[in-house]
């Protein structure tokens, strides 16, 4: 349609000419043997031609089976359209929540597994709906509504959340939203592969939701761009690639509204996770490490990219929860603009130094905000906070980060969510296991980044591990405050020092004597270390009482052998043109 009459005169020559070719090359198959992909691709994208084109003889259909067909014999084609006009496709029906959607597999993307992820975020843009229309009612209330207000809060007045799911493969998780949220306006379901928009537009259609979704066949990043204009902007945009989301990312940021929220996927999760350090630093602009607290790292470094991305727009994030599930991490930030909260955004992120053989890490701050009385000023951080070789053991330190180290999440909004989970059970298929997720994850400390891992430092040091209810008491009565993580039961996330935490595992050590400690090993400097702290392993009846009175499972198996990542749809590349498709 974008062309003049002259291109498409010689465009409508050349498809005839290449149609003329395949009727051809079905007596002389060779003529197309040795490029089938580009045979198959090009024949799908023509128009119909003419009844009367005399290269139209024994030309098969080019509909929903011509990929199948186009590969094959003149009397395998007359036959697959035979069988095609007095077979129906069979459709498999799937149901998650209450949406049902019709699959074929391969056409589109789906991971059952993906469920918890689904079911999370319905959660979550419920509980964001109301807080939106909260404000909006305070705004009012106070008589600060304005008439050109562009903020999120001010959709919920001019006809709700509007919501772009980017790579949205079946459209379920659209359809879902649609059919299981309050206040939408509309959602649009986009997703590059043609496909993949076929199976939107049929599932829009079977769940009769045409009113408020919007089937998109674009390139994910273009679509948001078209929309980067301050009044056109989205309330939410949803990014649940297959892989890595930081080809969107810039995208993303500047086309989410004022307060808007986005909702992130990674499932990368080898690289995030210090697999492969060059490979995280070239995505996502830190270096991963590996560790017991591996996964929280994933989920501060994703962060730190996504702040880097928005501030180069006058833009900050607020995460609102941010959680590793399975074999991804899933995160929910609010994005707002201002100039001078983007100044802060270096002393919310540190370097990482982590000893390679007793675990001991130590945090740097990129930068520092000094303030005396009404001046504030922005300064370099000052380090570094380790000497050459650690302190506690003499190994080397590997270097690591950027990382997000201030809070993931806030934790009204995360109790909000655990009564939208609690209150509505039979709204979510994996309710069990995301409600003991998002339970833990409100029992972690927020002022503490990372961890240690009490099973690596018993290990550490060549001695019986103590149980949690032991050691989380001596941190209590050294005067510290501890907690788990909900990415490892065994994490010690504590505001202690390293050298306290070193100092109980010696006390714990001379209770509990090694077998055998190999020399020169991390354990041999371990345990020669001075004991400056007292260990006192009395059991703190609090800690007693709470894991009495928690009925909550928080650490559950997965619910089937297999459950894990998928092998993306075939045919897809990425997301945009020459990027990575969703995860469905």
């Amino acid at each position: 349609e974008s062309l003049g009459k002259g291109e498409k005169q010689v465009t409508t020559a050349a498809l005839h000419l290449l149609r003329a070719a395949y009727t051809a090359s079905r007596t002389s198959p060779r003529l197309f043997a040795h490029a089938p992909t580009l045979q198959v691709r090009l024949l799908h994208r023509l128009p119909p031609p003419h009844p009367s084109d005399p290269t139209r003889a024994g030309l098969p259909s080019l509909g929903s089976s011509s990929k199948r067909m186009a590969c094959t014999s003149a009397p395998e084609a007359k036959e697959g359209e035979a069988a095609a006009g007095k077979e129906e496709v069979k459709w498999e029906t799937l149901q998650e929540g209450k949406a049902k959607v019709l699959h074929r597999p391969g056409e589109a993307f789906y991971n059952p597994a993906q469920v918890q992820n689904r079911d999370l975020s319905v959660a979550v843009l419920r509980e964001f709906g109301k807080l939106l229309k909260r404000e909006q009612e305070e705004k009012e209330a106070a008589g600060k509504v304005k008439a050109n207000d562009i903020t999120a809060s001010a959709h919920m007045s001019k006809g709700g959340m509007t919501i772009l799911e980017g790579l949205s493969a079946t459209g379920l998780r659209a359809v879902r939203y649609a059919k299981e949220i309050e206040g939408i306006k509309k959602v649009v379901a986009n997703d590059l592969l043609e496909d993949a928009v076929d199976s939107i537009k049929r599932n829009i259609e079977h769940n009769e939701v045409s009113d408020l979704v919007e089937a998109s066949h674009d390139d994910a990043a273009m679509a948001m761009y078209r929309q980067r204009d301050v009044h056109n902007r989205f309330t939410v945009v949803d990014l649940d690639p297959y892989g890595s989301a930081t080809p969107f990312l810039d995208a993303a940021v500047q086309s989410v509204a004022e307060g808007g929220l986005m909702a992130v996927t990674c499932t990368d999760l080898a690289v995030l996770c210090g697999a492969h350090s060059e490979a995280c630093y070239a995505k996502y602009g830190s270096m991963s490490l590996r560790g017991k607290h591996c996964h929280e790292q994933a989920l501060r470094i994703v962060l730190s990219t996504i702040e880097s991305h928005a501030n180069r727009y006058k833009r900050h994030i607020v995460p609102l929860i941010s959680v590793h599930m399975d074999f991804y991490v899933r995160l929910f930030v609010r994005v707002y603009t201002s100039p001078a909260n983007v100044k802060y955004s270096a002393s919310k992120k540190s370097m990482l130094f982590q000893c390679s053989g007793c675990g001991s890490y130590a945090l740097q701050p990129l930068g520092k905000v000094i303030v005396k009385g009404n001046s504030t000023k922005f300064v370099p951080g000052t380090g570094p906070p380790v000497g050459e070789n650690c302190q506690h053991c003499g190994y080397k330190h590997q270097l690591g980060g950027p990382i997000w180290t201030e809070p993931t999440q806030d934790n009204e909004f995360v109790d909000a969510v655990l009564g939208q989970l609690d209150g509505n059970q039979a709204d979510f298929a994996s309710h069990k296991r995301l409600f003991g997720l998002v339970t833990s994850l409100r029992e972690e400390l927020q002022d503490s980044p990372l961890f240690n891992d009490l099973s690596a430092m018993a290990h550490a040091m060549c001695v019986e591990c103590p149980s949690n209810t032991v050691f989380d008491s001596a941190i209590v009565n050294a005067g510290y405050r501890i907690s788990h993580s909900h990415t490892c039961p065994t994490a010690v996330k504590t505001d202690a020092p390293p050298s306290v935490l070193w100092d109980l595992m010696r006390g714990w050590a001379k209770q509990h004597p090694p077998k055998k400690i190999t020399p020169r090993s991390p354990a041999e400097l371990l345990h020669k270390g001075e004991c400056k702290v007292e260990a006192d392993f009395t059991i703190r009846p609090e800690i007693v009482k709470a894991k009495k009175e928690s009925t909550t499972r928080k650490f559950m198996p997965a619910p089937t052998a297999d459950w894990g990542p998928m092998q993306r749809a075939k045919g897809a590349g990425m997301g945009f043109a020459g990027g990575a498709e969703n995860e469905a």
